[in-house]
This record gives structure tokens, sequence and C-alpha cells, in this order.
């Protein structure tokens, strides 16, 4: 040991501290150790030999940081004393837990020499006290989630007498058993005041663990209350809810005496019996199905009684059954001493005792022979029936009050484009009708539910899976039960496709015969009058130069010339357009479109009218560029203009009238869009709607008397109608009149 001061002897400081319980050590002023103490070595390991001149830091556990230690050698050094906690290890890594108190060391000038530190063993006692705390954590935290109810009670003493027991503590489950929360600091009187208990009882209690139950009345409980002294003359009472198990043990002692009178008197076969299948029991019903009496069935195997064909199986099932599944289900024929077989069905049930094993097995029969052929018969009717409904030639449905498919035969299901008849099932009768008649059907089916109507049958447009939709012919009518409520309906469904393609057929060629007749008419009328109208002015003018030739001068035989031109070149256009129309009526005309300069064909019709314009003082004017052609047939174009522009001038006046063809085209629509204008007398209103339509008769006088039949713009309109074009017509009476045509664009192919 190293020189510390001049007055300490360690020899004799040693053998004084040897004996003391508390661990000592002496370092110098950098912590090298200069002595330790017999109870050092004990608990640290170390030798004096081992551990002198090492530094306190072989010691250190790492628990500390350096502010730690920080703090306690700037106290020492202080020449202050440092009390506090250590964690350090011994020699083989064990953690010692130290209540330290550290002292400088002087000499006589006074001058800080060592340190003595003298440390207190604490490891067992902070591990006694964290047990303890988790201990009671623990036992609070059981106490507070506790099942049961728990209070802790103390007597209330008067005179010396036990009169009351108050309530110190109880868990949350106390308040919820007796129905009133709150309960510490309550007295058992005043807590629960039908609760009584004698105070001879009272003192049983704190004297032993006991054991009793108790009913209250309001509260329609009982409960099952274990008691033991806690503390000085306090209780501690576990109590719980027994209610539910008094009812049952009640119910099955009632139940008991019920169950051998109904097992005796039901009407179903019961038995029991082992696993080899010998009964041990049998109920009247039982001896009555086999007309045998109980003695002569308990002690024989019931699969004595059963069909060869139906022994192993029946065996199988009540091998089958075990502690997880106890039950099962099965049918089986027996063969009676009759001879006769019938058919019975079993739910047997294994019997576990207290243990968890089988000891025994009960069964509940009956007898199924009629409902067996009764269910036989009905399968061949059902197999029938399918095979009538799936066979027929209309598709059957049958739907829920909300309209949902629950049945439907194969027809059907072919009629509306399924493959099966599930696909069907997830539909309601809404998905199948086409949009048109979502109304009426959900009216007529409303009506149908709601007895308004006992049956409809409608024709309805349906919708198949892919989207094509088809006519039908639908009965609909309801399903009633036995009281006459509906439950169902029943739909059946005709396709009627072909028929309405042939009405609908009829219509039109009736509508085409009525147009025809009417064509027909106005034919007769146009033959009858407008073609005999100009041959009696030709013949006329024909015959004043027969037999007037030499009375007439030039002027007047070139006056009669004239008319005699006229009235033959209207009776030639009324002939070539009436042969048009025949044609158009057979059906002959047939468009061959190409591609043709608009103002070209314009240019033409001018020339063909230029004499007849000119003679009414009328200016054609062409407005159409070079460059715009349209897509169309020739002739019938060519047909079209010069009607229009022959119209325009015969309905406008004489002297400053002009006629202007133009035309431009539409992008959007990729159409060439053509206008004729006149300036001439106009059209009137009401004649406007009917100017294309031949059964409508107007008169037709031009400006000059032209004569008119309506055939031309008939004509016109249906070739520009099969040449893919639109006509259009706008007037004002006395202004003029124009008139559109649309068609295609210049084909570029």
């Amino acid at each position: 040991m190293g020189e510390i001061g001049s007055e300490f002897d360690p020899a004799q400081l040693s053998r004084a501290l040897d004996y003391s319980s508390d661990i000592v050590v002496i370092t110098d002023i950098q912590g090298n150790i200069q002595y330790v103490n017999k109870t050092f070595e004990k608990k640290y390991g170390y030798s004096k030999t081992e551990i002198i001149g090492k530094n306190t830091r072989i010691l250190d556990s790492g628990y500390h940081d350096a502010v730690f230690y920080q703090n306690l050698w700037n106290t020492i050094l202080a020449g202050e004393t440092w009390k506090g906690l250590f964690k350090n290890q011994t020699r083989d890594r064990q953690i010692i837990w130290e209540k330290a108190t550290i002292n400088p060391i002087r000499n006589t000038l006074n001058k800080i020499t060592g340190f003595i530190a003298i440390k207190e063993d604490i490891t067992h006692q902070l591990k006694l006290e964290s047990q303890l705390e988790s201990d009671r954590f623990f036992l609070e935290k059981l106490f507070t989630n506790a099942p049961v109810g728990i209070v802790i009670l103390e007597p209330i003493y008067i005179n010396g007498k036990i009169k009351d027991l108050i309530v110190l503590k109880a868990n949350p489950t106390a308040g919820n058993i007796v129905n009133k929360l709150g309960l510490v600091g309550l007295s058992v009187r005043r807590a629960l005041p039908e609760f009584t208990i004698s105070k001879q009882k009272v003192e049983q209690m704190l004297s032993r663990k006991d054991s009793f139950e108790t009913y209250l009345p309001t509260l329609n409980k009982h409960l099952r209350l274990r008691s033991f002294p806690f503390g000085e003359n306090r209780l501690c009472v576990f109590f719980y809810d027994v209610t539910a198990y008094k009812q049952t043990i009640a119910a099955l002692e009632a139940s008991e005496k019920r169950y051998f009178s109904l097992v005796e008197d039901a009407p179903a076969l019961i038995c029991r019996f082992n696993k080899e299948g010998v009964l041990s029991y049998v109920n009247n019903q039982y001896c009555k199905f086999f007309n045998l009496t109980p003695k002569e069935l308990i002690g024989k195997s019931f699969l004595d009684f059963l069909h060869d064909a139906d022994k192993e199986t029946t065996r199988q099932h009540i091998e089958s059954l075990t502690v997880d599944s106890p039950i099962n289900e099965y049918e089986h024929r027996v063969i009676l001493d009759s001879g006769e077989i019938r058919w019975q069905q079993w739910i047997d049930r294994a019997l576990i005792d207290t243990n968890g094993n089988i000891f025994e097995y009960q069964s509940v029969g009956m007898d199924l022979t009629r409902l067996k052929e009764v269910e036989e018969a009905l399968i061949i009717h059902r197999n029938k029936l399918d095979t009538v409904i799936n066979n027929t030639v209309v598709g059957i449905g049958v739907v829920d009050l909300n309209g949902q498919y629950k049945l439907v035969n194969d027809r059907f299901v072919k009629l509306m484009g399924y493959n099966y008849p599930e696909e069907i099932y997830q539909l309601t009768n809404i998905h199948l009708t086409h949009p048109e008649f979502i109304d009426s059907s959900l009216q007529k089916l409303q009506d149908l539910i709601s007895g308004k109507i006992s049956e409809y049958n409608i024709e309805k447009k349906f919708i198949r899976r892919d989207g094509s939709e088809f006519w039908g012919d639908l009965y609909a009518s309801p399903i009633k039960s036995e009281n006459g409520e509906i439950t169902e309906l029943v739909g059946i469904v005709t396709d009627i496709s072909q028929r309405k393609k042939m009405e609908l057929e009829l219509l039109e060629n009736e509508a085409k015969l009525k147009k025809l007749n009417a064509t027909k008419d106005k034919l007769f009328s146009i033959i009858a009058h407008d073609i005999k109208n100009p041959f009696n002015a030709i013949l006329g003018f024909a015959s004043l130069l027969k037999n007037n030739y030499e009375d007439y001068n030039s002027e007047e035989i070139k006056e009669l010339i004239h008319e005699l031109s006229n009235a033959s070149e209207n009776v030639y256009k009324l002939l070539e357009d009436l042969l048009l129309w025949g044609k158009s009526q057979l059906g002959h005309i047939k468009a061959r479109p190409q591609n043709i300069t608009l103002n070209e064909l314009v240019a033409q019709a001018f020339n063909h009218f230029n004499v007849h314009a000119q003679d009414k003082n009328i200016r054609l004017i062409n407005e159409i560029p070079n460059h715009i052609a349209v897509f169309a047939d020739y002739e019938m174009l060519r047909f079209v203009l010069r009607n229009l522009i022959h119209n325009s001038i015969k309905f406008t006046p004489k002297d400053g009238g002009t006629i202007t063809c133009s035309a431009s085209t539409n992008t959007n629509t990729h159409q060439t869009i053509i206008k004729i204008s006149d300036t001439g007398i106009g059209i009137q209103k009401e004649k406007l709607n009917s100017l294309f339509d031949i059964t409508k008769r107007f008169e037709t006088t031009g400006t000059l008397a032209e004569k008119g039949t309506g055939l031309g713009l008939h004509l016109t309109r249906e070739m520009i109608t099969l040449n893919k074009g639109q006509i259009q017509v706008k007037s004002i009476v006395n202004k003029g009149t124009t008139f559109t045509i649309y068609l295609p664009f210049l084909n570029e192919n």
C-alpha cells in the first residue's frame, strides 16, 4: 500500500475495517485502489493482491454516463462528501447495486491525499422492491379486472357490537353485479338493504374462511359468496352471479321430468344403443313400428332389422360420430317380420360423459316410406312436366313479385339468347324488356299483383343478351298459394317477329297501294286534261293554217306557228316526264353517279332555255365557281337542273326578272349545296308542304299562262333522293323562290 499520509496507519485501519459488513475501498487521489476490506473481496470476487493498484474503473458496469462521474469527482475533489448509488460489476460480470458514501482523506496539512468509500450492497433489496412493486401492480390489475366481484369490508362497531359492514374497496365487477356504482364508502345495509346477515355470521367470517349463497329478490339474482379474513379486523369477499346456473338446474330438473313423458309419448321413433347397435332403450313408437315389446327389442342389435344393402353404410355413419362431430343424419331401409320393406330417416347423436368419451348413442327417427313413394312419383311427374315444358315452342318464365326470374324453360333461354337458365336467374323481367315497353310492363305487373286484372296479353319488344331485339306475344297470369295469395307470376312468350315483319310490310304495301292509286288518279287526270288541251291547241292551230293559209299574212302565220311550237313543246315535255315517271314507278331508274363539273351543266341548261328567257326578258345568271363539282348521275342531275330552271322561267314575270344559280361546299357534312333562285311570283305558304307530292293537284299556270302538272317537281325530288341528296324550298309571294339541293362531294376515287 502506497503512502497515504503520515498519520495514517493502514494496518491498524485494515484490522478495524475487515470486520465491517459494509464494503470499504480506499484510493489515492487518482482513484487507484490502495485498500479493500474482506467484505469487498467476498462481494466482488477479487483478492487484495489482484485489486490493489487497479483503478476503480475496473468496477464500472457501463451503466453510468460521463456526467455522473464528472459530478462525483467534482464533489470529492472539492473536499465534500458524495452520496449516491453505484451500479457496478463483479469479477464474474455480475451486477451489484451499492449505496455509497465517499469522503476525502486529508493529511496534517489539510491536503486531500485520497478517498475512502463505504458502500452498502442493496442489490437484493432493490430486487425485492422491484418484485414487490410488480406484485402490487399485478394484484391491482387482477383486482380491477377480475370477472368476479371483490370487496374489502370493515365492521362498524357501536358500543362494542358489530352493527354493519362498510365497503373500503370494491372492483367494477362488484358494482355491475349488484347494479350499483360507487360502492366504496357505503355500508352493506345501505348498498343492499335486502341483504341480511347476522352478527354471529360476521364474527365467523372474521375468524375463518366461509362460503354461502344468498338471494336478492329486488335484483332477482342468486349470489355465491366466498370470504376470508384480511388484515386486522377486515374481510375480503368474492362473489359472483349464479342466477343462470340456478335457473339451469331448475330447468334441468323440470326438463328431466318432461323428458321421459315426451320421449315415451313422442310420435317419432327414439332409441339408445351402443357402438354395435345393441339397443338399451326404445320408446312406445319404436315398439309400435316393429310390433314388438321393449323386452323383445332391448338387448338386440337394430342392425338385424336393416336391409342388407344398407347395413355397412349405417355402421359407417355410427363410426363417423366423434366428440367434435357428434351428430349425423342418414336414411336406410328396414325389413319387418311381415317382409315389408320400409324407409326410415334417423338423426344419431353421440352421448359424451364427463371425461369427454362417447359412452352411448341416441337416435330419433321417422317412417319415410310414404314420403319416398310420393317423392318418386313427384320426380316422375316432374320429369314428364320438364320434358313437356322444355320441348314446347313457346318460352315460359316464372318471376317473383319483384320480377326476379325463378324458373325458365329451354325455349325461353334460347329466345333471350342465353346459354343457361342460371344466367337469367340473375335478371328481372325489366332487364329483358325493350326500353319502349318498360313503363307499360311495370304497370301491367303491378295491376296483376294487386288483383286489378286477372291476366293480360300484350305484344312487346324484348332485348336479347347480345342487344338485339325481337317482337314477342306475352301472356301473363298469377300463381297463387292455397290461401289464394299471389306468390309468383308465369309468363308465356311467343316469338312473333316474322308476323310483325309481315304486318309492317303489309302496312307499307297498303300505303304504297294507296299512293299508287292516288298516282293513278293523277296520271289519268294529266292524260285526260293536261295532254288533251295541248293537243287541242295543236290541232286547232294546224286546222287554221290548213284552211286559211292564203288569208293570213306572214306575221299572222308566224304567230300561229309560234303558238303551235309552244303547244308541241309543252306536250313533248309532259310526255317525257310521264315516261320518266313510269320508269321510276317500275324501278327501272338506277343512279349511276360520277364526278360532274357543276358550272358546265348549269351553262348547258341556261343555253337550252335561252330563247324562252329572252322572250320574257329574264336574265340567267351562273355564279357557280368552276372548281365546284358533285358526285351524282349525270342525266338525272341534268333533268333536275333543267326542270327547276324551266319552272323559274315559267313563274317569273316579263321584263326585269332574274334567275340565279349558285353553289358552295360544306366540309363538315361533305356536301355540295346548289341554289336556284328567282324573282318570280313565289309560292303560297299552304302549297309549300305539298309541293313535291304528285297526289296533290294545284293550278300551276305560268306568268304567260304556261301550263304545268307538278309531275316534274315530284320526279326532281325522287331523282335527288336516288343520288343520296335532299331538296328544300323557300318562297315569299311576289318576291321569289329558292330551291336548295344538297348532294355529295366530288368523289376523289
